[in-house]
């Protein structure tokens, strides 16, 4: 029997872990798996599928691909109506009646964890096992629709290890897993739905860990909903990869208020760049917390954070959501302010998601909920946050990840936000200038960016401070000595060629270089990074940038 499991990621560099966890099960068949983004036509891939003319076709389902995976595989049943087309994944898994019922051309639907689930099914359809006795599969019978919950696999050992060859690991990330549930209940989250953690065995994951870093996977990014719900486990983990030391990079998703001073101080040990941190605030109101039903503490939140960030060594993301029950624009804006703050490397400005099966569903009509039907389900409006209002925070989204969360403006930007408390004004602020400028209505390239910031930045700032910094983030952004018109002062020609009197300072900045390799510009801001966080001094410096390795330096103004 030919079998094809497939998925539709957002992007080429993501895959997905779901089906490689169900090939790895289901060892006495042969399966092939096929990956396309989102952004490819629905009928290519199709015909893509098709060509080797598989009996049985499995997808795995998100909110993201959901409307293209339901045209993909129409057109497979207009090409073979004797396909067997299966759907899974979390966008299927609380809504099987209603997916059978829609459509004719789906077959099966597979709820909750499926590796167990659809191995048995390609059983039944071989003929060996009876569908009525699988847990977790629901099917047509007679013009009903039958189904068995869904089933919950434990011991997780059970399941085989999704990556056993080389070959088999992605070209870009590698996503895996060492637990399944979730401490929380949150009512806007399918995971909600069922609580606790089970974890893989520890030896098992750290021999997992160690084929990783042993082939030199760049990223591998941990699926776990809150990675540190188990101090000791994960403090094992951790310890275990600051040892092994190598060249991956760790992603986890962590509750920031479970650390504690022990780990951050084994965190703080980590190689620079090794671990990434996500971290889910969502809101710092306590009433809209206990809205949701999530327990969180902001203060040991802020106070941890800070503490890693200070040491220097791990990349902070904190998310943020918008049209949480109850939250009204000023509760929002102080959740930004408190969360801005800590200065995270990124904050991720998200807006609430009305996911079909999840508690907030059930009660929507309590807070006037209205949103999209169709994926991803986004917020329009609540009771205490008009349409209006979710417009003006979506253009506010779009502007802080272009100008904050993009790191391109990195060292202007936290200049500027520096000695700022209320930064959400500031960006509403520079929102509807921006808008002014058309910002939301043309398409912009980088120059443009930089000369809109440098324009806003300089109302409120000295021009020439600006200007330095902004030239410092532009050279190390570009790479490139081909300067915006306002960055350029006409007495620097020539200053790279007075940099030979200053070679010993420049080895010692950069060891090994090429002058032509190198730009040179008069700065009256010295720029210095500490502990995680940017410090500015005033005064005459020449700044030299080394294109080739990314670093910069500070010499004297006199290079004689």
């Amino acid at each position: 029997m030919r079998v094809t499991l497939a998925s539709l990621n957002s992007k080429y560099v993501h895959s997905n872990l779901a089906i490689r966890y169900i090939k790895a099960f289901s060892t006495s068949y042969s399966i092939d798996l096929y990956e396309a983004t989102i952004n490819e036509n629905a009928m290519d891939i199709a015909l893509k599928i098709y060509e080797a003319r598989p009996e049985v076709i499995g997808f795995s389902c998100y909110i993201w691909n959901v409307e293209s995976t339901l045209k993909v595989c129409s057109t497979l049943k207009s090409l073979d109506k004797n396909i067997k087309i299966i759907l899974g994944g979390p966008e299927i898994t609380h809504n099987p009646y209603i997916y059978l019922d829609k459509y004719e051309f789906i077959d099966y639907v597979i709820a909750g964890e499926g590796e167990i689930s659809f191995n048995l099914l390609l059983k039944h359809i071989d003929g060996k096992v009876d569908i009525g006795t699988i847990e977790g599969v629901y099917y047509r019978d007679n013009g009903n629709i039958r189904g068995r919950e869904p089933v919950i696999i434990e011991p997780l050992d059970v399941l085989e290890f999704p990556y056993k060859d080389k070959k088999d690991l992605p070209s870009n990330i590698v996503y895996y897993e060492a637990s399944r549930g979730c401490p929380f209940s949150c009512k806007y989250c399918l995971s909600s739905v069922i609580r606790g953690i089970r974890l893989f065995p520890i030896g098992r994951v750290k021999d997992e860990l160690e084929f990783f870093i042993e082939n030199n996977v760049k990223l591998v990014k941990f699926v776990d909903r809150t990675f540190n719900a188990n101090k000791k486990f994960a403090m094992e983990i951790w310890k275990f990869l600051i040892e092994r030391k190598g060249n991956t990079v760790f992603h986890f998703e962590i509750a920031a208020d479970l650390l504690d001073d022990e780990m951050i101080e084994l965190l703080n040990t980590a190689p620079k760049g090794m671990f990434q941190f996500e971290i889910g605030v969502q809101s710092t109101n306590d009433e809209i917390l206990k809205n949701i039903n999530r327990v969180m503490d902001f203060d040991k939140v802020k106070k941890n954070v800070e503490k890693v960030i200070k040491g220097d060594k791990i990349h902070c993301h904190l998310d943020l959501i918008a049209g949480l029950p109850g939250e009204d624009i000023k509760s929002f804006k102080n959740s930004f302010n408190n969360s801005m703050e800590i200065m995270p490397h990124v904050l991720q400005l998200g807006f609430l998601k009305i996911l079909k099966g999840s508690p907030m569903e059930r009660e929507a009509k309590k807070y006037d909920m209205k949103w999209c039907s169709y994926p991803p389900y986004q917020i329009l409006s609540t009771s205490t946050m008009s349409s209006m209002d979710i417009i003006e925070l979506l253009e506010i989204e779009k502007v802080f990840e272009n100008f904050y969360n993009s790191h391109i403006f990195r060292r202007t930007m936290y200049y500027a936000l520096e000695n700022i408390y209320d930064k959400f004004t500031f960006f509403w602020e520079f929102k509807e200038y921006l808008k002014e400028k058309g910002f939301f209505t043309r398409s912009l390239n980088l120059k443009d960016k930089f000369m809109l910031i440098h324009e806003f930045l300089s109302q409120e700032y000295d021009e020439s401070v600006i200007r330095d910094l902004l030239l410092l983030d532009f050279l190390l952004n570009t790479k490139k000595s081909s300067l915006p018109e306002f960055l350029i002062k006409e007495n620097e020609k020539g200053l790279r060629e007075k940099l030979h009197n200053s070679e010993k300072d420049l080895e010692k900045a950069f060891g090994n270089f090429q002058y032509k390799r190198l730009f040179a510009a008069q700065s009256s801001l010295k720029v210095c990074s500490k502990e995680g966080l940017y410090t500015y001094e005033n005064g005459d410096y020449v700044l030299v940038v080394n294109f080739d390795s990314g670093d910069y330096t500070y010499l004297k103004q006199d290079l004689g």
